[in-house]
């Protein structure tokens, strides 16, 4: 079942309610209030033929010499003390990696792990909510600047067949969080595998997604590469545990910024 966008917005109150300001630290993201926390790293990737492999911030942190740890942030793990080429212009680091993590949304094949953990965790898995940022660029009729994640503003238009693109729900309300707007939409807990909207072949993940019972949530803010989850104690465990996915413990109040690295000392902006 796809993911169907609602005109309610009511069950994502609890969300308002909950967090924190706008950038202050993990409670800005993730909402306070679950027994404990994980963070999830995006990998950065390396190009081996036709292959995009994923590479960890642990393995990053070993080459570099920096220090692996729950608040590192991936440009203090890859731009030395009176370097700071590299921190905006994403450079790669040929041989270990090509690309810089993805931003924004939770790659597929994490997604895919993480589905399969959480479902044993909540006890309503055929009724879950999905805010999907209202920021992504659209598709409409099959033809759009192709300005997906990854992707240079500029590229020219590109024609897409049908079925190879999903609509910005835009006729939807959306509901507000600090200098956000999310559009929401119902689906099972399958539905997270669902792009969005925008290009289907360009997996888009809802930014915030969590349960009809509450009992996680899932949180990947636009501008980050990485994804936050809260849950129980035992949902946290499994995750922490599984070997598929790259995550460290959190807390609410961990720093999210450039300069909140504590341990891999960086250059100022």
């Amino acid at each position: 079942m796809p993911l169907e966008y609602v005109d309610d917005l009511t069950p994502a109150k609890w969300i308002a309610e909950r967090l924190h300001p706008f950038a202050q630290d993990a409670g800005a993201i993730i909402p306070p209030g679950f027994d404990a926390y994980a963070r999830i790293f995006h990998p950065a990737t390396r190009r081996v033929g036709n292959e995009a492999l994923p590479v960890t911030w642990r393995e990053i942190a070993d080459a570099n010499l920096r220090v692996h740890h729950p608040g590192m942030q991936f440009g203090a793990l890859v731009t030395r003390v009176g370097t700071p080429a590299g921190l905006n212009d994403r450079d790669p680091q040929p041989g270990l990696f090509d690309a810089w993590p993805q931003t924004g949304s939770l790659p597929l094949d994490l997604a895919r792990t993480l589905v399969s953990v959480l479902g044993d965790h909540t006890r309503t898995p055929e009724r879950c909510w999905f805010a999907a940022w209202e920021g992504w660029g659209d598709f409409r009729d099959g033809s759009a600047a192709l300005h997906t994640i990854g992707a240079s503003p500029d590229d020219t238009p590109t024609a897409l067949p049908p079925g190879m693109h999903r609509e910005k729900p835009t006729d939807r309300p959306t509901f507000t969080l600090p200098h956000r707007g999310y559009y929401l939409a119902r689906g099972p807990l399958a539905s997270a595998l669902d792009t969005v909207y925008g290009a289907t072949w360009a997996y888009l993940s809802a930014s915030i997604w969590w349960p009809d019972d509450r009992a996680w949530c899932v949180a990947t803010e636009v501008d980050f590469d990485w994804t936050y989850v809260g849950g129980t104690t035992e949902c946290i465990a499994a995750i922490l545990s599984s070997p598929d996915l790259e995550a460290l413990p959190a807390r609410i109040t961990d720093g999210v910024s450039y300069a909140s690295d504590p341990f891999n000392p960086t250059p100022p902006l």
